[in-house]
This record gives C-alpha cells, structure tokens and sequence, in this order.
C-alpha cells in the first residue's frame, strides 16, 4: 500500500482531470487513478475502421459553447489552443429545408436582434414571440418561480417556434424533452449563453479527435508537473477513515492500495454510489441521493461518404420524426473541421426514444435513409453508431445532487454526480472537477 499522503482523485474523465490540474496549481502532486486505458471518460476518441479506413472517432459527438469559459481555460493551461481544436462560429440554427435562425457577427444583444431580423421561416408571430419571452426571463433574472419542467417556462408559445428553437436547445444542451428537463438548468443554460454576450453563444466544433483537443494533453500536462496518473486502475473498494482521528481513507485497486487524506470521486454516479455504499455510515445518504440519480442515452452515428462530399454548413439541425423511422436531430459534417475526416458525417440523437430499440447496424441505416431523404446523399459507403445508454444525468425538475464536500473529512465528489447548476455538459464537469479540488485544497 502506498502511504504518501497526496490527493488522490478516482477517475479521468474531463472532471477528473480538471480537478487534478487545479490541485497542481495550488500546490499538490495528485494521483489519479482511472479503470480506462484512456482517459477522457465520455470525452474521449478510440480507432475504428470504417469502411476500410482506419478513423479516430469520438465516443459522441460533442458540441461546446463559448460560454464554456473554464474549459477553454484548461485547455490554455495545458498547452491547447482553442482556436487551433475548436472551430468558432456564431450561433446559427438552420435546417436543410431553409428555416434559419443565426446571429449576426455584432455585439451583445444586437447579434440576436438583428439574426431574428434576417432569420428564414419565422412567421412574425414566432419573432415577437422569441424576443418577448428572452426579454421576460432577462428581467426575471433567469429564474424560474417553482421548478417545474422547462415546458411549463413555453406554455403558450407558437408550436412551430418550439419544435424548431426551443426543443432542440434543450436536446443539445439537457439531453432529454423540454417535459423531461428542469425549467431552472435549462434557463441557467441559456443565461450564459444566448443571454449573454456574443462571444458566448458561439458554437465550438472540434477540429480534432476529442482525446486529443484536453484528455491527452492533460495527462502530459499533469506527468509533467509532479502528478501521478494511473490508467487501467479500478478501484474496487473504500476504507473511510482508517485512523483514529477520522483519515487517512484507503482506495483498494485491483492490484494496488492507496492512502489519503483527501480522495476525491469523479465518477459516473452509479459507480461513486456503488463505492460509497457501505464505506462509512455518514455516507450512505448521499451513495443513496446517488443511486437515485436517472440516465439518459445519446446516440450518434457515423457515416462515410466519398471523400469530397460537403455540406452547405459545418453543422444542420433535423427535423427528427420517429413515426416515420427519422431520428437523426443534428448532422456534422466532420471533413470541414477535420481534414483527416473528410467524408465523415455524424449524426446525434439525443434522451430517450423508439432508435433505441434499432441496434447499431438498423440503426446507421435509418439514419441513412434520412440523410437520403432530406439532403439528397447517396447511400453511405459504412457506418457504424455509438450508443452511450448512460451519457448524461436526467436534469429533471427538484433534481437534487449531493455537494462536492461530502459529510466525511477529507471525502469529496466531482463530475455530474455533484450538485451544480449546469446540466451533464463539459463545462459542467469541468466546473464540478474545480470546486472539489478548491475545497480538497
């Protein structure tokens, strides 16, 4: 067993890692312990062959804001240029069929007013609607009254509006239906972005693999700086408090121990719930706050085309329709960020619905036949779909999280597991990884 009493933080997914590079910045030399070969967690790239060549996909796609302000900190800390992994475009909603909606390059609010002023498909009901209720929920602070679900918050709004803005904002952003999300997330969501300034609301696409835009970078970055990061290591069990005086508390791995005085979990919830369960009495209401925590699925499947096939943006929102076998909600167009993936698109689906009784290969082809559909491409040359069933928490309405403090010295808890007012985005973890580490530290 090792008996240097250094921080030690369960899990490298972006959490765990934010956590650890805080904690070297105030002064510790963390160990971070992972069950993965890889870090990244549910951020991070592996190699597929897809229709004969061999790709770096990403485990989901993923989509950051510019008000993600601490991660884009992070990955200046680590030697990561934003602007070299992240392709910076204004906000923009627009369909294959024309209905658009973007903000023009001004500053804040001027970039909203004058993109609904040129926005495509809104009738003039659905423009007077869109300003008249962000300007209500600007002078209530963002604040939801009682926190009911996030359709409550558009109760009276023009259908068509909410299909089309509102509904997909709340998939992207919470990752389930607006009857399914709490009204207070997903009014914080869009505080910092669409009401903030224009920077804010800028979308973000990777112009890289994921591992490589923070998860790779910050291993290095953390070997380099006197952290001690451990891959393939599962911890199995929890001593809390092994000494008289409360600590030090012991991690048992399959094929180590390790003791501390500060261990911070940044896990999926069902996994800290499971190695909280039973570790020590004061524990066990927030391994059960845990336990009760709901999942949701996101899906996205990769399709290859011919080298040189485009679309007319890097990014569409679909018009998804499960009736009608059409699921897809977003498309990518990975070759205009990414040279090396040229040809590749992907689709996201996100929360639940009937794509999840497909399996991956049922599912790549009504995604296909889709594209077909509304973008005029032809058949794909492969695909292939990843299914995450556990990708993010269910941010429903009253969703209680415990805090990063836990009720045992020296204990502390990350990633979407703890409390925060941000969905299960990046930024959410990253700022769930900083506060645990600002508190251990």
């Amino acid at each position: 067993m090792s008996v240097a009493l250094r921080p030690v933080v369960v899990g490298a997914g972006w959490s765990g890692l934010a956590c650890a590079i805080e904690l070297v910045r105030l002064g510790h030399r963390p160990i971070v312990l992972d069950a993965a070969p890889h870090a990244g967690g549910r951020g991070r790239s592996f190699d597929h062959v897809l229709g004969g060549a061999k790709l770096r996909l990403d485990n989901g796609q993923h989509l950051l804001l510019g008000a993600y302000g601490d991660t884009l900190d992070l990955m200046r800390a680590v030697g990561v240029a934003p602007a070299a992994a992240l392709l910076r475009r204004p906000f923009a909603l627009v369909y294959p069929d024309g209905w658009r909606l973007a903000a023009a390059p001004l500053p804040a609010p001027w970039h909203l007013a004058a993109g609904l002023l040129m926005a495509h498909g809104l009738t003039p009901a659905e423009r007077w609607s869109m300003v008249a209720w962000s300007r209500r929920q600007a002078r209530q602070g963002w604040h939801a009254p009682a926190d009911a679900n996030a359709a409550s918050l558009l109760a009276g709004e023009p259908a068509g509006l909410v299909r089309r803005l509102w509904r997909p904002l709340c998939l992207a952003a919470l990752n389930v239906e607006l009857a399914q999300a709490s009204a207070q997330v997903f009014l914080n969501v869009l505080r910092d972005s669409l009401g903030g300034g224009a920077r804010q609301s800028h979308l973000l696409l990777p112009r890289c693999d994921l591992s490589a835009a923070f998860p790779d970078p910050a291993v290095d970055w953390l070997r380099a700086h006197g952290a001690d990061v451990q891959m393939n290591c599962l911890a199995q069990s929890l001593g809390i408090g092994i000494g008289a005086s409360g600590g030090p508390h012991a991690i048992h791995c399959r094929d180590a121990a390790f003791t501390t005085d500060r261990l911070v979990l940044a896990l999926p919830a069902d996994r800290a719930a499971a190695l909280l369960q039973g570790a020590a009495a004061a524990l066990a209401p927030a391994a059960a706050q845990l336990a009760r925590l709901r999942f949701a699925p996101i899906a996205t499947t990769y399709l290859r085309y011919a080298a040189d096939t485009r679309l007319a943006r890097p990014v569409l929102t679909l018009l998804d329709d499960p009736l009608q076998d059409e699921h897809g909600q977003w498309v990518f167009d990975r070759g205009a960020t990414d040279p090396a993936m040229a040809g590749i698109l992907s689709v996201v689906i996100s929360g639940e619905g009937p794509y999840r009784a497909l399996d991956r290969a049922a599912l790549g082809d009504s995604v296909a036949r889709q594209l077909r559909r509304v973008l005029g491409l032809p058949a794909p040359l492969a695909h292939y779909s990843v299914i995450e069933k556990h990708a993010t928490l269910v941010p429903a309405p009253g969703l209680v999280r415990p805090p990063a403090r836990l009720p045992v010295s020296g204990v502390y808890l990350a990633g979407d597991a703890a409390d925060s007012p941000y969905p299960s985005t990046l930024e959410g973890s990253v700022r769930a990884g900083l506060a645990a580490a600002r508190a251990a530290a």
